[in-house]
């Protein structure tokens, strides 16, 4: 029998998915090196290739980065120009298709990861239509729920994990790399039926108030991360009364800008906006046929629609 289960093993073992950890890097030292520290703890994190991509940072060179990643003997990739966050995933993205990973983890360096972060990974993808996402922000909008997930109308690049299949079909669609890709790859995803699938209770937490793609008029800081290492308990308290601060920031922009913002928004894209919310309420409506919630806190519920 114990033969029996090692030739199965060995078998099982050669179907095994290949995660490949991609980190975008772009300065802010301070944020990178909490990510690498929490990526130390995460369990199975030997199984991934680890991949850091440097976009001509200014604050370290590439022995700094050898250094901090040594324990995973992470491949270390230079840029040649600064290409910004969008148009340097999109960099990303090509890379990951040349290699024979599976699956790209887009782990950002301002991210703070949960032990269990890998493991959920591996564990859960096969679950997914090929796109699994980490990080449940508050500021993409939920359609619909299912269980333990959430599925998202659009999604940052932050924390997701995508099939090689889906992103060679994104590719081949592409006419260049331009910016706000994360929309694009979102809008790409739902017109081909995937499900942004994300769990409620998020697996990494953001800290980087201040970047590229971030200032101090909005702040990123999931409410559903539960810190289980000491750690991350650290950082944690550490992070939220810098977001707390910056709350009066975020308050005037919702009342203030957001509010005109959206009103020109409306007035200048009319069809699109529109079109695009008729889109989501049919997603809904489909969801809530195709995959209905038959339990809720432990409680036997059949087809249970979404009340928003």
């Amino acid at each position: 029998m114990t033969t029996f289960w090692k030739l199965y093993e060995n078998f099982y073992k050669g179907f095994e998915m290949k995660l490949m950890i991609a980190i975008p890097v772009y300065n802010r030292k301070q944020y990178l090196e909490i990510t690498a520290k929490s990526l130390y703890e995460c369990s199975n994190v030997n199984k991934s290739i680890i991949k850091v991509f440097n976009d001509c940072s200014t604050e370290f060179d590439s022995d700094y980065l050898r250094q901090l990643f040594n324990k995973f003997n992470a491949w270390i990739v230079d840029g040649e120009n600064n290409l910004k966050a969008d148009r340097h995933t999109y960099k990303i993205i090509l890379d990951f298709l040349n290699t024979e990973n599976d699956v790209l983890f887009i782990c950002d360096s301002d991210l703070l990861l949960r032990p269990d972060a890998i493991d959920y990974i591996l564990n859960n993808f096969d679950r997914t239509d090929g796109f699994l996402g980490l990080y449940n922000s508050e500021l993409h909008r939920d359609i619909y729920f299912d269980g333990e997930f959430v599925y998202k109308e659009n999604v940052g690049f932050a924390g997701i994990c995508v099939s090689k299949d889906l992103l060679q079909k994104f590719v081949l669609k592409q006419e260049g790399n331009s910016g706000c890709m994360d929309f694009i790859l979102s809008d790409f995803l739902i017109d081909n039926g995937i499900r942004l699938m994300v769990p409620k209770n998020c697996y990494v937490q953001h800290i980087g108030f201040y970047g590229q793609n971030c200032s101090s008029s909005s702040v990123e800081f999931s409410t559903n991360f539960m810190p289980l290492s000491e750690f991350n308990k650290e950082i944690v308290n550490k992070m939220l009364p810098m977001a707390l601060k910056i709350q009066a920031n975020v308050i005037k922009y919702l009342l203030f800008e957001d509010k005109y913002r959206k009103h020109g928004f409306m007035l200048h894209q009319t069809r699109s906006y529109f079109a695009r919310n008729r889109k989501i309420k049919a997603l809904k409506k489909y969801y809530a046929q195709k995959y209905p919630i038959r339990v809720v806190d432990g409680k036997n519920v059949e087809n249970l629609k979404m009340r928003k």
